[in-house]
């Protein structure tokens, strides 16, 4: 039996928790044992009960920001403890850490975005940088690279000295689906059933870009009436997207949610206006649930289209937005829809995405052994 132990900051639902949820989920149990180990207190929005539902230990080292750092005597400690195998890391700090602490045990991490393009956005050009050369630091410290997708492995490869394999993520088709009757889900969710429901789904941060779609609908209200826009998720932009559209009887801002694939099923068609993406599960979970989507022309989002299932826009083009806006409404929809599953179910799915982590796993294990 292989310990795997997967190292994250927290399992607050994010991207990056949702793909360990689902490589666990599809891990075959009578050769993997999977523990999980986390730097800092639950915060709200915490899946932590569903991992503890597949059977899987949670240790935590309840940590917060820096001061980790300074606690190597606690984290050798508790992962002594749990005797892993193998680690697997899923984001900075946890990277960090093992490639400083833990660096002669047998180590896999997955890179879940251009972290040199997203540090800089989320904390600044200056201290962005530094960061970004911490985590190269990290990772030229770690057994096995991974990217989250093929085309992030490229963007890596083409500007690093390390070499970065990648596994597409992947997603739970089983629970992400199309529905036969959306008119009774739209119901239930007290969405308009005259119009079409156009979905965003993130964290509102300048990354995600949701002012891009925000001042579209404020720009064009006239023009798109027939339409209805819900927005699902929170963060820094939050004050500002309100500020822009709230006042608008065609727009929903939900907040955090935690029944998001009701709101994939109950809407008609999906929108990404991302800058930069890894592989975006959000995007993948709306597809799944059969919906054509309308997505910026970032190299992430252009690898989705296997088979024309929706429309690509400029991000310096709001006109060109609002066109797709328009004019996929006019498409065959049940064409469009099988596509986008398609598309998931052949290329996309949770199930294969374990199992070439598990093939990985089995390579480290017996290499080092």
């Amino acid at each position: 039996m292989i310990k795997v132990l997967y190292i994250i900051s927290t399992l607050k639902k994010t991207g990056p928790v949702n793909v360990i949820y689902n490589i666990i989920k599809n891990l075959d149990r009578t050769k993997y044992e999977p523990v999980i180990l986390t730097l800092s207190k639950e915060p709200s929005g915490s899946i932590k009960s569903d991992f503890e539902k597949l059977g899987i230990k949670c240790h935590c080292l309840n940590v917060s920001g820096l001061k980790g750092y300074f606690e190597a005597g606690k984290i050798k400690k508790v992962v002594k403890e749990i005797t892993p195998d193998i680690i697997h890391t899923h984001c900075f700090r946890s990277t960090l850490f093992t490639a400083i602490y833990l660096r002669k045990m047998n180590t896999i991490t997955t890179i879940h975005c251009d972290y040199d393009v997203d540090f800089r956005m989320t904390y600044g050009n200056f201290i962005g940088f530094l960061i970004a050369r911490l985590m190269d630091f990290s990772l030229i410290n770690m057994n096995r690279r991974i990217a989250c997708s093929e085309y992030l492995s490229q963007i890596i490869n083409n500007k690093k000295i390390f070499k970065v394999d990648y596994i597409n993520n992947g997603i739970d088709i089983e629970i992400f689906h199309s529905i036969e009757n959306k008119e009774t889900l739209k119901e239930k969710l007290k969405l308009p059933r005259n119009k079409k429901i156009f979905i965003w789904v993130g964290c509102l941060t300048e990354r995600k870009n949701p002012l891009l779609l925000a001042n579209v609908i404020k720009e064009f209200y006239l023009t798109l009436t027939d339409c209805y826009f819900v927005f699902c998720g929170d963060g820094p932009l939050k004050q500002e997207l309100e500020n822009t559209i709230s006042n608008f009887d065609n727009v929903l801002l939900t907040g955090n949610i935690d029944n998001i694939q009701e709101y994939l099923q109950a809407s008609d068609y999906y929108i990404s206006t991302s800058l930069s993406e890894g592989l975006p599960l959000s995007v993948l979970e709306g597809m799944a649930c059969g919906l054509p989507v309308i997505l910026s022309n970032i190299e992430q989002h252009k690898i989705l289209f296997k088979d024309n299932m929706g429309k690509c826009f400029n991000l310096q083009d709001d006109n060109e937005l609002l066109n797709n806006l328009i004019n996929i409404q006019k498409e065959n929809y049940e064409n469009l829809s099988i596509k986008s599953r398609n598309v998931v179910e052949k290329l996309f799915s949770a199930v294969n995405m374990s199992i070439n982590y598990q093939k990985n796993y089995k390579d480290i294990y017996e290499l080092k052994n």
